[in-house]
């Protein structure tokens, strides 16, 4: 399992590069092209914001596989052992319901949006919204292997 863990992280970590080292080359291109050559490329702001917002979910999810999201656990920390554990289950619970919304309203915003074609790409919107699903679908599984470890097998 952490072998299919470490190979998912270089190869999400690899995508979310390209992603940016993509976005930078169209966006010199672009700056290029308009103050040297007096022209541009009409797509290059849209494909730049959407690798952008895919770029945010993809480092969403290398976040969740270091344990680096936001975590706030002044209070937690003065709580009783019992109480901790408590506190632990809820978190991983309301993270589990939270990102099954997003899941389910990334889905339906996907069949929304799949019609909306894109004048500058020809793209449809939906590739955007995937990202949102991705991100949602890969947190769920990250909670539940975190829940599952530290609750049932006590953080081994």
């Amino acid at each position: 399992m952490e072998k299919l863990g470490k190979f998912l992280e270089k190869f999400i970590s690899y995508l979310a590069s390209t992603a940016m080292a993509i976005i930078v080359i169209i966006v010199f291109a672009n700056v290029f092209m308009r103050y040297v050559l007096n022209t541009g490329l009409t797509w290059s702001d849209e494909v730049s914001i959407d690798l952008f917002i895919w770029f945010i979910f993809l480092g969403g999810i290398l976040a969740g596989l270091d344990g680096m999201h936001l975590k706030v656990d002044v209070f937690t920390d003065r709580m009783p052992h019992k109480m901790q554990e408590v506190c632990k289950v809820l978190s991983y619970i309301f993270i589990l319901l939270s990102m099954l919304i997003l899941f389910v309203g990334g889905i339906s915003q996907i069949e929304v949006t799949q019609n909306n074609i894109s004048s500058a790409t020809g793209l449809s919107a939906a590739y955007i919204t995937a990202a949102m699903v991705v991100f949602a679908a890969a947190t769920i599984c990250i909670t539940i292997y975190r829940f599952v470890r530290e609750i049932f097998m006590g953080g081994e």
